[in-house]
């Protein structure tokens, strides 16, 4: 992996920073909700505060606080438009959270009631479950000989008055007035209530009924009960369902209509996200105002305007993914309550303010409520409550948690573009350096150039200004080696010189046997020493040569079938094969015919030192897409997989055993220098049945305007290291 790849790899390591910044956030849970409760709890003691100091709306609003054991107790609700009286329940979709039973179910009778007032009329709506609905007879003036309804109520003068309700067919229906239950029995109607007004309407298992009210003829004190009657001959009743005693006035049930004070003061405390519930002694709800489904609705629509752009879009549904969300579709348990049992609500009756969470439905969301005892002279005439939902404190802890993961993704955005353009500019930097040092030494080990272009300051600057020194000190090394072989060729011709003399002086005097011998050793050392001098200064003088030699267009074919004629003279042991189609003689190409002869001459003697005896060696000349292949291929021993590559190198021997004459490792460094200035190519190749090494020399092929004959060329037949 590139350097690159590691800084990017790395900076990927910053993504842990938001990770671990959502892991706090999530365990800030725990501090908020006790934020957020000790938040409630100081809006609480002000509120009860300001509520202590409304002794006379106290007292009105709580004048049946002293009765104790109140069978059933009711906190009237308004509603938007009055109820149309038809015994349709259309007018009440929007009321479904009021639905409540009546009373406990009896038999195969259940009632399930909706009620609330709009304006001066109380509305009341009854939903019947009966088998067998009775109605009442027209002959008879007796009104519970049938499925009936009661009503008791107490009104503003403090009597106690009750009404029933029957019905001969569907349709409207009023009620009447009925005598006290103490007067000798008599249950007939002693007349017609015209206030109160109705419909009784057929439903899928029973009936409904709707009842309006004035608001004016009771003063805090109602029952309603439900009665059944199953059999039309005896006319007996079966079953009552009802909220509480319809025959005796000290049981009756008490409901509560908030006054216009009220309403104005709970509008005064009440705050957006809450809701506000004022219980009397008795926990029963005298109070209230708020609704927690419309202020999460609002919180909704209010996150959704803030969501308008694209970006936006593709963060919010990110973060609705990954984070918990609000959910408006939960089902408040305390939307129609009127009596409060809440443990918060216990201990503030006892004088002690406390918070309480109570789940809903659904599981993202919960509801907390704080509440405050109320003091009226320094006595506890009833609590006052709050409620906020969850959502709340989620909707702000998404909101930390989605500026810190934004901020967290812009820092690793910057960091990484950083980290890329940083690691990007070092790579091309070191790629640079890598390029300039490749290009400034050759393929053939030459210094090309000793200067690299780093001028920065850091370690990449370091770095290249220690492959320029290096360079330098390389060059000038190379340049006395490459100047040593003359040197050393200059300066050891004239001792050996001397030597030779000597020896031609001594052999021309008389010696005996014994002297002869050692004469003779050292004229073949100082003619080995003589060879080894020459062999050094070749490559050289080639160089030069090459340099300075001209180009001109000739027959390969002439040349080669000229040379291996002077092969055969100058290797009489050695067979030699020559292969080729004489179409092949009218191809030219454009170099020097001295030195592709001189190349063959050191492939030839590189052949013959390693070809069996017995074996020939073959030449071969092929014709490929505008060039010649020229193959010198020798059986014997196979080269090693590792010296093919650098074979034609300087001074590289893979000869295990000694000649005769000297060999420095030159002679396929020389030949690289001639297929070079050829601009040809070559290789070596091991082969099989039978084994052996074929070197394959590709040269291109010239069209010259002139062709020239070889027979007028003076091509020496015999290798020139082996000439005297």
């Amino acid at each position: 992996m590139g350097i690159r790849g590691k800084l990017l790899l790395a900076s990927l390591s910053l993504l842990i920073i938001p990770w671990l910044g959502a892991q706090y956030i999530q365990n800030l849970e725990s501090y908020l909700r006790e934020a957020h409760e000790e938040k409630l709890i100081d809006r609480i003691s002000i509120m009860a505060a300001v509520m202590g100091e409304q002794e006379k709306l106290l007292v009105d609003q709580n004048n049946n606080a002293d009765i104790d054991n109140i069978p059933s107790h009711l906190y009237i609700r308004p509603l938007n438009r009055p109820i149309q009286l038809d015994g349709y329940l259309d007018d009440w979709r929007h009321y479904q959270d009021r639905e409540q039973p009546l009373g406990k179910s009896n038999g195969d009778l259940s009632v399930l009631q909706r009620i609330g007032y709009y304006k001066d009329h109380l509305y009341i709506t009854l939903q019947v479950t009966d088998d067998n609905v009775i109605y009442r007879s027209p002959n008879t003036q007796r009104l519970d000989r049938s499925d009936h309804i009661r009503i008791s109520i107490i009104d503003h003068d403090g009597e106690f008055r009750r009404y029933q309700i029957a019905a001969i067919t569907p349709g409207a229906v009023h009620a009447y007035l009925m005598p006290s239950p103490h007067k000798n029995g008599d249950n007939r109607p002693l007349r017609a209530e015209t206030n109160i007004s109705g419909a009784w309407q057929f439903s899928k298992g029973g009936y409904t009924v709707e009842l309006q009210i004035p608001l004016t003829m009771f003063n805090g004190r109602l029952a309603i009960a439900v009665i059944d009657v199953d059999d039309a001959n005896t006319r007996v009743i079966k079953n009552i369902v009802a909220n509480a005693n319809t025959e005796r006035a000290n049981e009756l049930g008490t409901i509560v209509i908030p006054t216009p004070q009220m309403k104005s003061l709970l509008a005064r405390l009440q705050r957006p996200q809450t809701r506000i519930w004022i219980v009397d002694n008795n926990r029963r709800v005298i109070g209230m105002a708020g609704d927690l489904h419309q202020i999460t609705q609002e919180q909704s629509k209010q996150q959704n305007r803030n969501d308008a752009s694209l970006f936006s879009i593709l963060m919010k549904l990110f973060y609705h993914i990954t984070l918990e969300q609000p959910y408006d579709g939960f089902s408040d348990p305390l939307s129609s309550a009127s009596r409060l049992d809440n443990p918060a609500i216990i201990a503030a009756l006892t004088g002690t303010a406390k918070t309480y969470w109570h789940s809903t439905e659904n599981e993202n969301i919960s509801i907390t409520i704080a509440a405050h005892p109320v003091y009226l002279n320094d006595v506890i005439v009833g609590a006052i409550a709050i409620e906020e939902n969850s959502s709340s404190i989620l909707i702000r802890q998404n909101k930390v948690i989605e500026a810190m993961v934004n901020m967290a993704l812009l820092t690793f955005l910057l960091t990484f573009g950083v980290l890329l353009f940083f690691a990007t500019r070092l790579s091309l930097r070191i790629h640079k350096l890598r390029n300039e040092v490749d290009a400034s030494i050759a393929d053939d080990g030459k210094i090309q150039r000793t200067q690299i272009n780093s001028q920065s300051g850091d370690e990449i600057g370091d770095l290249g200004r220690s492959f320029s020194s290096m360079l330098k000190r390389l060059s000038q090394y190379n340049r006395y080696l490459e100047t040593m072989s003359g040197k050393l060729s200059h300066e050891l011709r004239t001792p050996i010189t001397i030597v030779r003399s000597s020896l031609d002086n001594i052999d021309k005097t008389k010696l005996d046997n014994e002297s002869l011998t050692y004469i003779k050793r050292a004229d073949e050392g100082a003619s080995r020493l003589n060879s080894i001098l020459t062999r050094m200064s070749e490559a050289t003088h080639l160089e030069q040569t090459i340099r300075d030699e001209a180009r001109e267009h000739y027959s390969v074919i002439d040349l080669i079938e000229a040379c291996i004629n002077g092969y055969r003279l100058a290797y009489p042991q050695q067979s030699f094969d020559f292969i080729c189609d004489e179409s092949l003689r009218i191809k030219m190409v454009e170099g020097s015919p001295e030195l592709l002869a001189q190349l063959m001459d050191k492939l030839v003697d590189n052949a013959t030192d390693f070809s069996r005896s017995d074996t020939p060696i073959t030449i071969s000349c092929k014709a490929t897409d505008d060039a010649l292949s020229i193959t010198v291929h020798n059986h014997g021993s196979t080269l090693p997989d590792n010296m093919r590559d650098s074979l034609f190198d300087s001074m590289v021997s893979v000869r295990q055993h000694k000649t005769g004459s000297p060999h420095l490792g030159l002679g396929l460094y020389i030949v690289r220098l001639i297929t070079e200035f050829h601009h040809a190519r070559i290789e070596v190749q091991n082969t099989n049945k039978p084994d052996g090494v074929a070197f394959i020399l590709t040269i291109p092929v010239s069209h010259p305007h002139k062709v020239f004959s070889m027979v007028d060329r003076c091509i020496h037949p015999i290798p020139r290291h082996l000439l005297p």
